[in-house]
């Protein structure tokens, strides 16, 4: 029987060792941008080559950098945006986050709050006030000093995906136009292989935009390793992290879909909490086995929390139908449990094709629209409260049933076939999923997960 108290349990995880294994765990945090980008020369030596001119009050280049997920864009960035602020007080960076600023309100707030100081009022001030509040700032720089404007939007897809890409983008490339001696330019960083920018982006956007692509090639093994180590180093004390481990550590990020780095980074603080937990003073293959689970599933979720919400519907689509699949072979062949195989080798569970994910996935748009009408017209009923009963009322506008399922025709959501392979490209670039070519009566393509269906679906549904 446990005799131990909640209070002792709690202080006897809240208290760290005598011998502490860490030496600066911030090393090993998401955000830490180290005083050194290994591996990543050439890139920044031509992106502070397209940089340049703004140091002297001219319009830098404007950039596009391309490159699978932690590859270095936005660790470069942030280390040339340092080293500017350092430097210079004529050309201004501001680092925005698309992920998390995906209107124009949200962009020129960020812009406004790095060059004021402090965030505009949060509602009730129309776009083109901020706008204007941010040439004017823009402007009265000038006056004592030439200042250059240089922003970079991080994941640009989810402006192009809401539609704001252009308004921003013009914007920010012609404000030379509305407020004399102002000058922006800008740094698109982009994860998505699959999306094609040049046509993507309206017209009028791309003549002002010009941009001169940089691309960050994934990171090899060896160079995994150099970087892994490199952390150790200034993370742990001498001996936490053998050569041994720094190889296991190495191997399992490696073999990962896309050599994705932070989960090796990931996996070097886990092993490291673990070790320390058990008062170990060194990190055992144990440790790092038992870390490489929760690691997959942090890259895991970095990686879904990028994508759009459509891209995040059709994922959660095809794990629904993989977990069918794997769920109705285990109980035809008692049990036997999936993996090692490929699908569809002897009689394993085969993948959904691409056709019958399409018709799948229209399947759930229109169950979620007749959801959404269900409930709206729900709460119009309770908000009118009828005192008389509209008895053989006619349908409203929109509410026609031409259809079995009784969904009016009209209401039934769609998605062009050209579209959804978008999407399937977008998830096979982020690593997510594979795409294979099979020939059985016909071309066909085959779609299988990179990641268990039971942990996708999870974390797609924000659990």
């Amino acid at each position: 029987m446990n005799t131990e108290s909640s209070s002792q349990i709690v202080s006897r995880n809240f208290t760290f060792s005598d011998k502490p294994l860490f030496r600066d765990a911030d090393i090993l945090e998401c955000d830490h941008v180290p005083d050194q980008v290994l591996f990543r020369d050439a890139e920044l030596e031509e992106m502070a080559f397209l940089i340049r001119p703004g140091l002297r009050g001219q319009r830098p280049a404007n950039i596009l950098c391309r490159g699978l997920p932690a590859t270095g864009k936005t660790t470069c960035i942030r280390h040339l945006f340092d080293e500017i602020r350092d430097v210079s007080n004529t050309l201004l960076p501001v680092y925005v986050n698309c992920q998390q600023n995906r209107s124009a309100f949200a962009v020129f707030s960020t812009i406004y709050r790095e060059l004021v100081g402090h965030a505009p009022p949060g509602s009730g001030i129309p776009l083109r006030r901020l706008m204007d509040a941010v040439a004017k700032a823009l402007q009265s720089r000038r006056q004592s000093e030439r200042t250059v404007l240089l922003v970079c939007l991080d994941d640009i897809h989810h402006l192009i995906h809401e539609g704001t890409d252009t308004q921003i983008l013009s914007s920010l490339l012609r404000i030379y136009l509305d407020y004399p001696g102002c000058r922006a330019s800008v740094i698109l960083v982009e994860s998505d292989l699959a999306l094609d920018i040049s046509r993507r982006l309206d017209r009028s956007v791309l003549s002002s935009l010009c941009a001169e692509e940089v691309f960050f090639a994934p990171y090899s093994a060896v160079q995994i390793r150099g970087i892994l180590r490199e952390r150790t180093r200034q993370a742990v004390y001498p001996s936490v992290i053998s050569p041994e481990i720094l190889d296991l550590i190495t191997d399992l990020t490696a073999s990962t879909a896309t050599g994705d780095l932070r989960v090796g980074i990931d996996l070097l603080k886990r092993s490291i909490l673990r070790a320390e937990r058990t008062g170990r003073p060194a990190v055992i293959e144990e440790d790092v086995r038992a870390a490489y689970g929760d690691a997959r599933l942090t890259h895991l979720r970095g990686l879904v929390s990028v994508l759009t919400e459509k891209e995040r519907r059709l994922l959660s689509v095809i794990a629904d139908m993989i977990g069918e699949g794997e769920e109705a072979f285990r109980k035809e062949y008692g049990g036997k449990e999936y993996g090692g195989k490929e699908y569809g080798e002897c009689g394993e569970p085969v993948p959904p094709t691409s056709g019958r994910l399409y018709s799948r996935l229209l399947e759930v748009m229109a169950d979620e629209q007749s959801e959404k009408q269900r409930r709206a017209v729900g709460q119009r009923d309770r908000d009118q409260q009828a005192v008389e009963p509209m008895a053989c009322a006619e349908p409203g506008p929109g509410y026609g049933c031409d259809r079995k399922d009784g969904r009016s025709q009209d209401q039934v959501p769609t998605i062009s076939y050209t579209s959804f392979h978008e999407q399937l490209r977008s998830l096979a670039t982020y690593a997510l999923i594979r795409i294979s070519v099979r020939q059985a009566k016909g071309r066909t393509s085959e779609i299988t997960l990179r990641y268990p269906a039971a942990d996708v679906k999870r974390i797609c549904e924000g659990r």
